[in-house]
């Protein structure tokens, strides 16, 4: 197996060996065309590029599973975990139909203090605004059979915060969540990735089963449950094409 080190992901076909090792976590923000402007252009994905990508899962024979599902390991075919972060209007506009299509599901962690209102924390950063979900478009995604998780109330910096504001983030995002849709909320994202043992023990004393970080890596049963790798699902860069020339070998 070729050494794939912190690639992000795009085709299957270098990461296929790798992944029926364990449980890959794939992390998304946004689906749908770059409006003119973005700073962080990785963070888009094409509709396009998107089916295709969960058709690779389909044709090789991935099944979807939760996160829970991905730390448990146990028996039966490939299976891969989808994740989106922030949730994004053009998530539902534009994967709905095509995750349904090929029989899988996914995950949105959301910030509640942001629904339906604009990525605030982007724009800070210069980043152009992209509309998020409200809560009537959260409840034809949890109808459409996915899930949702806690992403913090503001999409905070968490090891920047007091015990207590970081406490705030991370228990009154998963009671607003639940109280406003009424269904358990397990499952946490690390804001920007970004967290260390004290942000990890207050996730696990407000009940979270599981938090997905941004390392880089597939899970098995031996990794934390508070602590999940993930893969980066971005465009090829030139740069990005010619890592993967590397990758691949010749032909």
């Amino acid at each position: 197996m070729r050494e794939l080190s912190a690639a992000p992901y795009f085709t299957l076909n270098p990461f296929l060996e790798l992944f029926r090792t364990g449980v890959p976590i794939l992390m998304y923000h946004k689906i749908g065309p770059r409006p003119p402007g973005v700073r962080l252009k990785g963070l888009y994905l094409s509709v396009a590029n998107f089916v295709r990508q969960l058709g690779e899962f389909q044709v090789a024979g991935f099944a979807s599973c939760t996160l829970a599902e991905a730390c448990a390991g146990g028996s039966g075919g490939p299976r891969v975990a989808l994740t989106f972060d922030d949730g994004f209007c053009n998530v539902l506009e534009n994967a709905l139909e095509p995750l349904a299509q090929h029989r899988l599901r996914a995950i949105q962690f959301l910030v509640p203090d942001a629904i339906g209102k604009l990525n605030e924390w982007d724009l800070r950063d210069g980043e152009v605004p992209e509309r998020l979900m409200d809560a009537s478009q959260i409840r034809l995604w949890l109808q459409a059979g996915h899930a949702i998780g806690s992403h913090s109330l503001t999409h905070a910096r968490l090891t920047r915060l007091s015990v207590r504001d970081a406490r705030e983030e991370i228990f009154a995002s998963k009671k607003t969540l639940e109280d406003t849709f009424a269904v358990p909320v397990d499952h946490f994202c690390y804001p920007y990735g970004d967290w260390n043992p004290a942000v990890r023990d207050l996730v696990m004393e407000a009940g979270y089963r599981t938090a997905c970080t941004t390392a880089f890596g597939i899970n098995t049963p031996a990794t934390p449950p508070l602590a999940l790798r993930r893969l980066t699902v971005r465009h090829p860069t030139r740069s990005l094409r010619s890592l993967k020339a590397k990758l691949l070998g010749p032909d």
